[in-house]
């Protein structure tokens, strides 16, 4: 009795402990989130304002150019990308200057390659192409890589610790300055430079400040044999997944492009840019909030990620569910609000894709624990999964329905890999059915009386 009369204070004060550090990374990231959305809104609102103002004082083929320059340098670095962000949010060593110093390093290396690899692409992707210009900009706006790799490691440390207001006003700042003088040098010259130096001022501005507006340590350059092997360890699934999810992205858009024509991916990419609020925000706050909250929570006190999980899935699932909800039944009054009739057909496919994200939204809402349990490769696998139930589906949609059947099977890809990642949850642990499968009801019976209906009218 007398011991266990002395064990209580203790096992007290650590439940105490507990509960207050609980309180504290709820706090940070509340905190994190409504600075991940107000910057996330804020560039948003910036990208609009610029491209109203630079489709006004640039010829239309220069959109066209950086558009090419645009997806051949996003795909060739994240074929380069071995995770050193990632890293240093997941590991535990993660805050120690050495793993810092040694994946800054990585970075610096890394983003010398993706410049040197954009330059050797430059010729052969202007020979693809048919656009000679891309030869010299390739080379060019590559340098946004080599400079984005001296970056300071300050910034992926702020998302680790969710400490992000000011690294979102470095992001935002950075942005702004740079979208200030493409605009600035678009009307002096009329050039598609501008586009290209804009990029490039914001890429050197953001680089600095993350340097000197940041508390933490100097980068400098260290070789660690430990740490490099942790980062290519973590980092090789992180770049395979890297890779998948670019293929999901393009070849989604490539397979639409090739069965059903220019004019319909434009219909097709239109909606999906609306159907896809949900993953747009879902992905800024895995970022910098979910996968380091998650990661924190693993380090400290695993067996809390469950409930930390369904709370944060709770609130990520019920707007977005909601949003998707309402195009399901409104998406085609919703875009002939907004465009006139020769976009008509977007509605149609607006409320398809929407009619898929009902379930698909219940699967992505797991998105960050497993990354965040060092799980890397089951997370790969099911993006695997996904991507070839993707094009496999389209495949088969197109030879038996034509170009409804593209769009349907597009949709159909979150109702049809939700029951593998539910299990991959259920075996895990952290899947939560008094959550999932009330809402899956529902979304089951919203598509049996919907389905018909707007499927007629693609």
């Amino acid at each position: 009795m007398n011991a266990l009369m002395q064990t209580l204070p203790g096992l007290l004060r650590a439940r105490i402990s507990a509960v207050r550090s609980l309180n504290t990374l709820r706090f940070r990231a509340i905190r994190a989130s409504f600075w991940t959305i107000c910057g996330y809104g804020a560039n948003q609102v910036l990208r609009l304002g610029g491209n109203l103002l630079l489709t006004r004082l640039l010829f239309p083929e220069a959109f066209g150019l950086m558009a090419l320059v645009t997806s051949v340098m996003v795909g060739l670095s994240m074929f380069m990308d071995v995770g050193v962000e990632a890293s240093i949010i997941q590991n535990k060593r993660g805050h120690e200057d050495s793993f810092i110093n040694a994946a800054w390093t990585v970075q610096v290396v890394q983003g010398a390659i993706i410049w040197l690899g954009l330059c050797a692409v430059g010729k052969p992707a202007a020979l693809f192409y048919n656009a000679p210009m891309l030869a010299q900009l390739l080379p060019v706006a590559g340098l946004q890589a080599l400079i984005a790799g001296f970056g300071s490691t300050k910034m992926p440390l702020a998302a680790r610790n969710l400490a992000l207001r000011r690294r979102v006003m470095i992001e935002v700042s950075s942005y702004a300055l740079g979208l200030v003088c493409m605009v600035i040098w678009a009307w002096i010259t009329r050039s598609i430079w501008s586009l290209v130096g804009g990029n490039l001022i914001g890429a050197v501005a953001k680089a600095v400040a993350s340097h000197l507006a940041l508390p933490g340590v100097r980068n400098r350059w260290t070789y660690e044999k430990t740490v490099f092997r942790e980062i290519f360890g973590f980092g090789q699934w992180v770049l395979l997944s890297s890779v998948i999810t670019y293929i999901a992205g393009e070849g989604n858009k490539l397979l639409v492009g090739a069965f059903l024509g220019v004019k319909v991916l434009a219909f097709f990419t239109l909606a999906s840019t609306f159907s896809g609020l949900f993953w747009q925000v879902a992905f800024q706050l895995n970022s910098y909030v979910l996968f380091p909250a998650y990661s924190e929570i693993v380090r400290t006190r695993p067996q809390g990620l469950r409930a930390a999980a369904t709370r944060t899935r709770l609130m990520l699932i019920v707007p977005a569910w909601l949003i998707s909800l309402v195009f399901v039944f409104f998406g085609d009054h919703f875009m002939h609000l907004l465009y006139d009739q020769r976009y008509v057909m977007s509605g149609s496919i607006l409320q398809m894709l929407s009619l898929g994200q009902l379930i698909g939204i219940l699967g992505g809402s797991y998105i960050g624990l497993l990354w965040a349990r060092g799980m890397v490769s089951t997370s790969t696998s099911l993006l695997v999964v996904q991507v070839a139930i993707q094009l496999l589906g389209m495949v088969i949609g197109n030879h038996f329905w034509g170009p409804a059947g593209v769009i349907v099977s597009a949709a159909a890809v979150g109702w049809l890999i939700y029951p593998i990642s539910a299990f991959v949850y259920f075996k895990l642990g952290l899947w939560e059915p008094r959550l999932d499968l009330p809402i899956a009801a529902v979304s089951i019976l919203v598509g049996v009386l919907e389905f018909h209906r707007i499927f007629i009218h693609l």
